[in-house]
């Protein structure tokens, strides 16, 4: 019988240990079920009612430390900002941020906190959460894009370029693009040629720089001098023949160069303003016949409203008879053009006839560029 009994012991003890553990995991799963209750609460006060209970729910973050459930109120806070509700937004991440997370979750936090006071408009709170970030591995290069984003709604200029050694140490293009500009910006009252020119050396990827040199020279009546920024940009970015061209017109080229210039932007890139340019040297320095042979050529392969009416005004130099009806034609032609857009945004599709260095929509840097296409130049 004793021996039975020493053979149950073990059995018990396996029983005993199996019930306590199932024990432990019934509480477990009972709080978790009531933290997920009262999370859901929160949730819905907060999304319903934006008075005493809303903030009584964002009080309650402090109850809930979880990664997941820090991720939900992050998720939930970024929607609200989005939606343009930047109170609600606010008291989230300012909650979060008061907590004693790791420092990679605080450091986020952080930053969505900069953006949305940044997107309320307190651009101090914004700046001063922001700026310790920049000092960070992982959130270096988004923490300079929102001080930019900063510096550029308050044309704090020169905030901007005290950070141009961080900028130069990182791999954006758009940073580096957007702080020539901004240099640019801050000598719009008075030009410095010297310091135009270190923007142009430090910053081969950004137009303006060269762009605003090439207008000072010409200003100054230094034709030759402007040449050379004016071809780079070109050669650069052909789609910005229509801006660059009429200023190099007003460059020293001689007539075989101009039209070794234009035959290649014409032929090679297909560029309307080149085209239309090289129809005019043709007719000036060879015949009406072949201007008109050519752009009924380039016609055939690349439509373009622009290249029809040129054509139309080469044939009313040729025809006094047909002059007349030719100049109704072109009349409505151009009245077609007057109201197409001239520029548009690669970056959002913005649309605009005037040119603008800042996309007005989505705020990037040289990103609005002549249009290409059957209306475009």
């Amino acid at each position: 019988m004793l021996e039975l009994l020493f053979l149950l012991l073990p059995v018990a003890a396996a029983y005993g240990w199996f019930m306590g553990r199932n024990s432990v995991k019934h509480t477990e799963l009972k709080d978790r079920a009531s933290v997920t209750r009262n999370l859901s609460s929160g949730l819905n006060f907060l999304l319903t009612d934006p008075g005493r209970q809303g903030h009584r729910a964002v009080a309650g973050i402090a109850g809930y430390r979880s990664r997941h459930t820090i991720e939900t109120y992050l998720a939930l806070a970024n929607l609200f900002r989005r939606k343009g509700d930047w109170d609600k937004a606010i008291r989230i991440h300012e909650k979060l941020h008061q907590l004693k997370l790791a420092k990679p979750q605080a450091q986020q936090i952080q930053y969505e906190l900069a953006k949305d006071y940044f997107s309320a408009g307190l651009y101090d709170r914004a700046e001063s959460l922001a700026t310790p970030l920049v000092n960070t591995t992982r959130w270096r290069e988004p923490a300079l894009k929102q001080l930019f984003s900063i510096f550029t709604a308050s044309h704090d200029w020169h905030k901007a370029l005290s950070l141009e050694t961080e900028v130069s140490n990182s791999q954006s293009r758009s940073l580096k693009i957007a702080l020539a500009n901004m240099a640019v910006e801050a000598m719009q009252e008075q030009p410095d040629i010297r310091r135009l020119q270190q923007l142009v050396d430090n910053n081969p990827l950004a137009i303006r720089p060269r762009f605003t040199q090439a207008k000072f020279y010409l200003a100054q009546e230094q034709r030759d001098q402007a040449k050379a920024p004016l071809l780079s940009i070109i050669k650069q970015k052909p789609q910005w023949s229509a801006e660059v061209l009429p200023l190099l017109q007003q460059c020293d080229f001689d007539g075989e160069q101009w039209y070794q210039l234009l035959s290649q932007l014409a032929n090679k890139q297909h560029n309307v303003t080149a085209s239309s340019l090289l129809a005019d040297w043709l007719a000036e320095h060879g015949s009406p016949k072949a201007a008109e042979q050519f752009l009924l050529d380039k016609l055939q392969q690349q439509p373009s409203i622009r290249l029809f009416q040129k054509l139309l005004q080469v044939r009313q130099h040729q025809s006094t008879a047909a002059a007349e009806a030719l100049s109704s034609v072109e009349e409505l032609v151009q009245a077609y053009l007057a109201n197409k857009v001239l520029y548009s945004c690669r970056n959002c599709g913005f649309k605009t006839r005037q040119q603008y260095w800042l996309c007005p929509s989505c705020q990037q840097w040289e990103t609005v560029e002549p249009i290409t296409g059957i209306d475009g130049r």
